[in-house]
């Protein structure tokens, strides 16, 4: 592949998993800002204050799959999908809950199969590169994504699902209105810190949880193994520090 001089640009060509890795740790730190933001705008609430991290999400995950995708007709029309659902539910004058859960549902399935895609291309990988690293990295954050806006279209079809009470403001809070407390939620679930200021309130929210916590803890493992076992075999084969492309990927 020919080099453009603009780093920039051949930071995007190389690693399009690297670039989707940005857009999901922004959207790891802004969601716990967009959930004050709302908080403070009673005007943006719901999916319209996860609206920018939700599009960057949704544009940078077409981006990282697209060469990969057997089927990129899917891919815009799903993320199509999504940010259509999430403008019509922002710009409802009320809060309805079909909108809401029409933009959640969509981004879920969306999420699911760019994780899949990417979970495969790593799984198939040859080599141990920069940008396979940053695959399996995506996989494993991607999953509490997954689960958070699992979480939050859980919380549209059974209000108070989950419960929490803002330290600070020492009020409660609506996680319909606030879901960048699920979100939030999601990670550190996915991690298993789990700070106990969001409880799961409900029968299926506390199995979401736990099957979070197990899943993601597998992913990891199973990550690792198979980018250690790459490494390896490629060490084994052509020598300390001498990884070689197959003769199929060589250009």
């Amino acid at each position: 592949m020919k080099r453009h001089p603009n780093a920039i640009v051949n930071f995007f060509r190389e690693y399009p998993f690297g670039v989707l890795l940005i857009a999901i740790f922004i959207m790891i730190v802004g969601a716990p800002l967009s959930a004050q933001i709302a908080a403070d705008l009673p005007g943006v609430q719901g999916p319209t204050g996860l609206a920018p991290l939700t599009i960057l999400l949704t544009v940078a995950s077409a981006y990282a799959v697209w060469d990969q995708s057997r089927h990129r007709a899917l891919v815009i029309f799903t993320a199509g999908l999504v940010l259509g659902l999430l403008a019509l539910g922002s710009f409802l004058t009320y809060r309805q809950r079909t909108p809401d859960f029409a933009h959640l549902l969509a981004q879920t399935i969306f999420m699911a199969y760019v994780t899949a895609t990417i979970l495969r291309t790593v799984f198939r990988a040859r080599i141990v590169n920069g940008n396979m690293l940053c695959g399996a990295a995506c996989v494993y954050l991607l999953a509490g994504a997954l689960w958070g806006y699992t979480y939050a279209m859980l919380e549209v079809v059974n209000h108070h699902s989950f419960d929490i009470v803002d330290p600070v403001m020492a009020k409660t809070v609506d996680l319909y209105d606030q879901p960048g407390w699920l979100i939030y939620f999601s990670y550190t679930t996915l991690t298993t810190v789990g700070f106990g200021d969001v409880l799961p309130a409900s029968a299926y929210a506390r199995s979401l949880s736990v099957l979070e916590a197990v899943v993601g803890q597998i992913m990891l493992v199973v990550m690792i193994a198979r980018l250690v076992g790459l490494h390896v075999a490629h060490s084994t084969i052509n020598g300390p520090g001498k990884i070689e492309l197959p003769s199929d990927e060589k250009s």
